[in-house]
């Protein structure tokens, strides 16, 4: 039985199993576009560690995020999408607003779409830990939530240090800026 889930991105080039060299059935896997931590995966996460006792949940981003960039771009072009791909949009655009006035200070694009790619893995972990199940687990320490971000032309997964729990508890209250590299 798998002792990891990972919430991806459902870009092709991010075959979770062949990431982290594991097999069929190592890993329980939630792919969407943006590694999005909605209702479904929020249920599906429930399942995860109710039901297959997983230890540890990773909300993986990665290099070049399509649907990222999308999020970043301007609501009106945003309102121009489908209904659905709108909605995914702005909730991520959403989770984004935190960091939006130190991402568009950084200047160089490679660096800013890294920063942008993290930060929405940063927003979807404290999603993900503002369910009341899942912030009693990692609260007892029975859980660990992180947020990753895969770079693809190396293939390194770097973990992204967290804030600390109080920063992830269900409240209005805004993660720290993230700092440019």
């Amino acid at each position: 039985a798998p002792k990891v889930m990972v919430i991806g991105c459902a870009a092709s080039r991010v075959p979770i199993e062949i990431v982290f060299d594991q097999g069929l059935g190592d890993v329980f896997v939630c792919r969407n576009a943006g590694n999005q931590c909605g209702d479904t995966v929020a249920g599906t996460v429930d399942y995860a560690l109710n039901h297959l006792g997983i230890k540890l949940v990773v909300v993986m981003g990665h290099q070049g995020c399509g649907a990222v960039k999308a999020a970043r771009l301007p609501v009106e072009l945003i309102m121009k999408e489908p209904p659905k791909l709108r909605k995914l949009l702005l909730d991520m655009k959403d989770s984004l607003a935190y960091c939006e006035d130190t991402l568009a200070n950084i200047m160089d694009a490679n660096a800013r779409d890294r920063e942008s790619v993290i930060a929405n893995a940063l927003g979807q972990v404290k999603k993900v830990v503002a369910e009341q199940n899942v912030l009693e687990k990692v609260t007892k320490g029975d859980v660990l939530v992180v947020a990753a971000f895969y770079e693809i032309t190396s293939g390194i997964v770097d973990f992204i240090e967290l804030p600390t729990l109080s920063a992830f508890r269900a409240s209005s209250k805004p993660l720290p800026s993230i700092k440019s590299s």
